[in-house]
């Protein structure tokens, strides 16, 4: 079942002069440099040497103002977007091309930076044989997507992958140009708001294998209903040849029905009886702070010690097994090495402050990681808490989603439920109207006396050995309660 390994590795630079540049990029050639171009970076604060400059307009400056700044770092080429500029623009852009003249660099304009970008890295992607591994989904994405980089061995493997969540039409070319030298796998996270942001993602990258975990009212706000956002996430699968694999959630009834969208061929995972990748067990070891899976891959019983504290990282583990297993991995050598696997900071990294652990998840949110992220408190003992914030962009589902979460939270066992937020205040009257009392919900503002509020009143009834929820909408900023807690608490190692 394993997929061959590329044949054409990365290497080498995107061009060798600032004429060449300008061909791929489409742009008017203003200054034409000799150094080689490889990389990207749209931040000055970023840029390595050799790397084309990307100097966008954004909401607060103009990229174009650092462009200096991008130079002294080593910048090969700045690529500027051209048309109507207003007369500051105009001076700061002859003040670049007179210091771009002077470092042998390369300055071109080009009508649209994004369009630019992609047809870089199309480009770029075209010159190789890269087993590219699509992954989207409501939640879980940038999760699933890192267990599977850890599973394929990592840079060290020639398997890279997207960093952060730069999953969208800046971040994902980007990703693609600064693939490090010996590349032959690529882990392209994908996110979406509207239809057909993941078809021009997967035109540009060309996956052979597609992942999906969850199909939620993530970004409804935009996306429209669970029906589009079914769609737009099924553009991966659809997008994958005859010969390539899609990988699919078994548990979610949206998701394993895109098996019928794809003309290639479907594996799924999860814990119904009828996954390919079936997950037997996970449980907590709260000694460690780690879970416990284990899976049934064909004949074999894999069990796998991930270093994340979370019953939902087992849907994740398993995706994970099945890439690699489909990649040539064994899966005990894929779950070996998934014992090391870590994630970005405020996706659910657990801290363990004076004996307390605190769940930091205030990175993203969503109905599906809200019950699943109850759910792993819910496991915890002896006494559980949890900061709650809104889940942001659900539109029309926002009020049913949030009380559905309250009275899940009603259910778990609290000793103290926390909703920061007018927003959020539908988790509020969730708990309530699931039974919660009434003396154990405390409806706090978010703004910094309604932070300070709440680290005061987990200081206070929060003891060692009990676990504490944080977990938001990124808009909320509820990171801002893990750093109290720190500050009260000192922190110590698991």
């Amino acid at each position: 079942m394993a997929l061959s390994a590329a044949s054409r590795t990365v290497s080498g630079p995107l061009a060798t002069s600032g004429l060449e540049l300008a061909s791929i990029l489409g742009g008017q050639l203003i200054v034409d440099g000799s150094k080689s171009v490889r990389g990207c970076a749209v931040d000055s604060r970023l840029v390595a040497p050799g790397q084309l400059f990307l100097a966008l307009p954004g909401e607060k400056t103009h990229g174009i103002r650092h462009a200096i700044e991008a130079l002294h770092s080593g910048a090969a080429a700045i690529v500027v977007e051209g048309g109507d500029a207003t007369a500051e623009i105009r001076q700061v852009l002859a003040e670049v091309e007179l210091a771009v003249r002077a470092t042998s660099a390369s300055l071109i304009s080009v009508e649209s930076g994004r369009a630019a970008l992609g047809r870089a890295a199309t480009n770029w992607r075209n010159r190789f044989t890269l087993e590219v591994i699509g992954v989207t989904g409501s939640v879980g994405k940038t999760t699933t997507k890192q267990l599977i980089a850890a599973a394929l061995g990592g840079e060290s493997a020639g398997c890279a992958a997207t960093p952060g969540n730069a999953n969208n039409e800046i971040g994902l070319p980007m990703s693609l140009l600064n693939l490090p030298d010996g590349t032959t796998r690529f882990v392209a996270e994908m996110g979406m708001y509207v239809e057909g942001d993941i078809r021009a993602l997967c035109t540009l990258a060309r996956p052979r294998i597609g992942v999906v975990t969850a199909i939620d009212a993530v970004h409804a706000e935009r996306a429209g209903d669970l029906d589009a956002i079914e769609r737009g996430k099924g553009e991966l699968v659809e997008a994958l040849p005859p010969d390539g694999w899609a990988i699919l959630a078994a548990d979610d009834p949206r998701v394993a029905r895109l098996t019928t969208r794809t003309p290639a061929r479907s594996i799924t995972a999860g814990h119904a009886a009828n996954a390919d990748i079936r997950i037997i067990n996970a449980a907590l070891d709260h000694a460690t702070g780690h879970t416990i899976v284990t899976l049934q891959v064909r004949a074999e019983t894999v069990r796998v010690d991930l270093p994340l504290f979370g019953l939902h990282f087992a849907k994740a583990a398993a995706l994970a097994i099945a890439v690699a297993d489909l990649c040539g991995v064994a899966p005990s050598e894929a779950a070996a090495r998934l014992a090391s696997v870590q994630l970005p900071s405020g996706r659910a990294t657990v801290r363990v402050m004076s004996g307390i652990r605190v769940i930091d998840d205030a990175y993203n949110a969503a109905p599906t990681s809200m019950m699943a992220a109850l759910a792993t408190l819910a496991a915890c003992r002896p006494h559980r808490f949890a900061a709650l914030g809104a889940m942001g962009e659900l539109g029309t589902y926002a009020a049913d989603a949030h009380l559905a979460v309250g009275q899940t939270a009603a259910t778990s066992g609290l000793e103290l439920l926390i909703v920061v937020g007018a927003e959020a205040d539908g988790i509020a009257e969730g708990a309530r109207a699931g039974g919660m009392p009434i003396e154990k919900i405390m409806r706090l503002s978010s703004d910094a006396a309604g932070i300070t509020a709440a680290v005061g009143l987990l200081g206070d009834m929060a003891s060692s050995g009990d676990t504490i929820l944080v977990k938001a909408s990124r808009s909320v900023a509820l990171e801002r309660l893990v750093g109290g807690l720190a500050a009260r608490w000192s922190e110590e190692s698991k």
